[in-house]
Order: C-alpha cells, then structure tokens, then sequence
C-alpha cells in the first residue's frame, strides 16, 4: 500500500512543479515571480492590508512576506503607509504601476491556468480540488 501513497504525493508534487514553472515562464516578462504575483493579487483584493494579514491570505510565512514585499517596494510596484488607526500596523496597497502589472499580469495568469486545465470537465477540477483540501486538513 505504501507505494499507493508514494505514487500519489510523487505525482501532485511533480504536477506542482510544472505548474508553478509553467507560470513562472508565462509571466516571466513582467519580471515577477509566481510568489510575487501572488501577493500583488492578495494586496489587490484587500488593500490596504497589513504584512500579517497578507501572509495570512497567501498562506506564506511571515519572513518569505517580508522579503516578497521587499522586492515588490523596490519594484515600486506597492507602497507601505502606517496605519492611522495604529501606528504599530503598516499596511501595504499598490502603486499605480503595480496596478497596472498586476491587471495585465491577471490575464496572463488566466490564459496559463486555462491551458493547464484544457479538457477537463470543471467538476473534475472541483472534486479534484475539494480532496487536496481533505488532505490539507488532514495533515495540518
């Protein structure tokens, strides 16, 4: 039995792999990284929003937050204010440029997932979905 399993976690890792290069190579013109690309998102849908919170919503730890964001100010494609409710808090929201990277990058992420998901039914994808959260759950 135990090779059941070790194919199964050899496969979704392996899959993970490809997918995340698969993506890295579509967006790869806008020198952003998946894991930048994903906290560009997350700031989008919430800003402003504190470094916790982002990391809470992406599901990074708090150090790799802390370095994405570091590369994203450089970039200026994010800007860092205090929070006027509590000094302690900054929150970071997009910059102009990093609005318009992320809209266009949007697209682009959109055309790469559909292409990795070409000819399986929506359901599948759902169920298929659905199992790795068991799994998550399972494991945490």
């Amino acid at each position: 039995m135990r090779g059941y399993y070790d194919e199964i976690s050899f496969e979704v890792n392996t899959t993970a792999k490809k997918m995340h290069l698969f993506l890295l190579r579509s967006i790869a013109s806008y020198d952003v990284t998946p894991e930048q690309w994903s906290i560009l998102e997350g700031i989008e849908a919430n800003e402003p929003i504190s470094q916790k919170e982002i990391a809470l919503w992406t599901k990074k730890d708090t150090p790799t937050v802390n370095r994405i964001v570091d590369v994203l100010l450089r970039k200026e494609l994010i800007v860092r204010k205090v929070s006027t409710e509590d000094r302690r808090i900054s929150l970071l929201s997009l910059t102009e440029k990093g609005r318009k990277e992320t809209n266009a990058l949007r697209d682009i992420v959109e055309e790469s997932c559909e292409k990795m998901f070409e000819g399986i039914a929506k359901a599948d994808v759902e169920q298929f979905t659905a199992i790795l959260k068991s799994i998550s759950i399972n494991i945490e």
